[in-house]
């Protein structure tokens, strides 16, 4: 019969249902916080070999110039410089030609009134420095911090607290034509920092004031943050999610004091998990390698054959350029957990040492994300659901992980993720109703993944001042022009939903923020130890 049509009702569904996988496949990623504090310069005694040492440290960070009850109070990304003395560092590594590098955990004292609660601010990451020299050395970690939030009006304060440092010693790039496959470490030191008593601590603070007294369900005269909420932690029943203190019963009822308010500090969420079980194995994708062979650039080319099993967990948003919404990737929070990416790392390597200097190390990786589950209010009133699987392509499941550069001749060190992931929506409701969209509604062709990291730290002037990135020590990664493809075998019985799919969802523009780990290298010693309890971490989500 010509003409034949999708009835209407399908069709109004349906686009719900487009709009609503859209939402859930956008980013939210907030704008940098605003702040008035400039750096804090802190004092510690630190337990290092040896003996405890003087230790100072300048922090900086960002903090929001107002926050709301009940809404996340973000501070911004925290720059640490820790200064440790020659004698520490001699300490740490004889080998004058060696590095240094770390991982830290701050811990912030929040307080609100006679509210108080600590805040573990993990995940502070300092990329390796050489230890040349006769002075002291400076490792420069940075990082981002999880929000709190609070119950009730009320300048809300941030101190810096007590330090746990995992200082790595290492061993400085080699310059011969064939460099050792990865630098050679010794085991991790941990740290404890205590800082000295009577000195000013605080980082910062953000008033938050009384609420407007809007009737419920009146519109409201404030904007809504752009930036998504971190999703909820599981909670035992009667609980609240989180570490949190309360105020007194007699706390002050003043003018913009909290009276009964609650801290509510996002907590580490645990892995479980201390050792890598998948080992990558198979071919690099030469589409992806920069140098293919000798004659490219005259450099030595060598294929290891020793395996280097490493393993990480990564989480983050996705950004659909059509549409708002917010979904977290490889969510943390979920009932199954996170997903680890494996890594089988440096399989092949490519290095030039004479001038124009260059260095590639080429890595096999693989990922299976979970299936996200989303949530969102559609055009802002209609509740819609759906599920998101995102699976490796079979002809080319395995990620080719391509880093360039090295910090020792002040290179940018770049590292991109390439791969290929198919999308599949399933289980679609609108409004509880469920849309039958079929088993097979997904992409025409893999969704082409291109993640990049930055390190450039080291280079004259900081860099970019945001944190850095290397496979060791994780921190994030983007990509910011990736295309989502057509879809197709969208809906059942006759209706072909194809179109609707790919209007509201497919095209260029589109971006992935994922924030990585610190990676653990059971062959290095580095981020993972079963015998200590050093679990595989898991970040924070990203934010900007």
């Amino acid at each position: 019969m010509r003409g034949a049509g999708v009835p209407r009702r399908t069709v109004r569904l349906a686009g719900l249902a487009a709009a609503a996988l859209v939402a859930g496949l956008l980013s939210g990623s907030g704008s940098a916080a605003a702040g008035r504090d400039g750096p804090l310069t802190m004092a510690y005694r630190c337990a290092l070999p040896g003996g405890d040492q003087p230790v100072h440290a300048v922090l900086t960070q960002l903090f929001p110039d107002t926050g709301a009850v009940d809404k996340p109070i973000q501070p911004g990304d925290l720059t640490m410089a820790l200064t440790l003395p020659r004698a520490a560092v001699d300490g740490l590594v004889p080998d004058a030609t060696g590095t240094l590098a770390g991982t830290g955990t701050l811990t912030a004292r929040v307080t609100q009134g006679t509210s108080a609660a600590d805040a573990p601010w993990s995940g502070l990451r300092a990329p390796a420095v050489p230890v040349a020299g006769k002075g002291d050395l400076v490792l420069t970690f940075k990082g981002e911090v999880p929000p709190v939030t609070v119950t009730a009006a009320g300048e809300v304060s941030f101190a810096a607290g007590a330090l746990a440092l995992e200082l790595a010693p290492g061993k400085a790039a080699a310059t011969d034509a064939t460099p050792s496959p990865v630098p050679a470490t010794a085991a991790p030191v941990k740290v404890a920092c205590t800082p000295q008593a009577g000195q000013n601590a605080l980082l910062g603070a953000v008033p938050v004031p009384v609420p407007d007294p809007t009737p419920s369900g009146s519109p409201s005269s404030s904007p809504s943050s752009s930036a998504p909420s971190s999703p909820p932690t599981p909670s035992a029943p009667g609980t609240s999610p989180g570490a949190s203190a309360s105020t007194s019963p007699g706390a002050s009822s003043k003018p913009g004091a909290p009276h009964n308010s609650t801290i509510k500090v996002e907590p580490p969420v645990h892995s479980g998990k201390y050792d890598c079980d998948v080992l990558p194995k198979g071919k690099l994708d030469f589409d992806h390698i920069p140098l293919k062979d000798e004659q490219d650039a005259g450099a030595t080319v060598t294929e290891t054959t020793f395996d280097l099993g490493s393993c990480a967990y990564a989480t983050g948003y996705s950004n659909v350029h059509k549409l708002s919404g917010a979904a977290v990737i490889n969510d943390a929070h979920s009932a199954k957990g996170p997903s680890l990416t494996y890594i089988n790392m440096n399989v092949r390597m490519a290095v030039q040492p004479n001038p124009p200097q260059y260095y590639e190390f080429d890595s096999l990786g693989s990922m299976t994300l979970p299936v996200a589950d989303s949530t969102f209010l559609t055009y802002g009133f209609v509740p819609t659901t759906a599920k998101m699987a995102l699976t490796p392509d079979p002809v080319k499941p395995l990620l080719t992980i391509v880093t360039t550069g090295t910090n020792f001749v002040e290179q940018n060190v770049i590292t991109t993720i390439y791969g290929y992931q198919w999308l599949r929506l399933y289980d679609v409701r609108i409004n509880g109703t469920p849309l039958d969209v079929g088993p097979n509604c997904r992409t025409r062709a893999p969704i082409q993944l291109a993640l990049v990291g930055l390190q450039d730290a080291h280079m004259p002037g900081g860099g970019d001042g945001k944190p850095d990135y290397t496979i060791l020590d994780g921190g994030p990664l983007h990509q910011e022009n990736l295309t989502i493809p057509a879809f197709t075998g969208c809906g059942t019985h006759g209706e072909n939903l194809d179109a609707l799919f790919t209007a509201a969802v497919s095209g260029p523009g589109n971006s992935l923020n994922l924030n990585q780990g610190t990676l653990c290298a059971p062959w290095a010693g580095l981020g993972c130890d079963a015998s200590t309890g050093t679990e595989i971490q898991i970040p924070p989500l990203p934010h900007r």
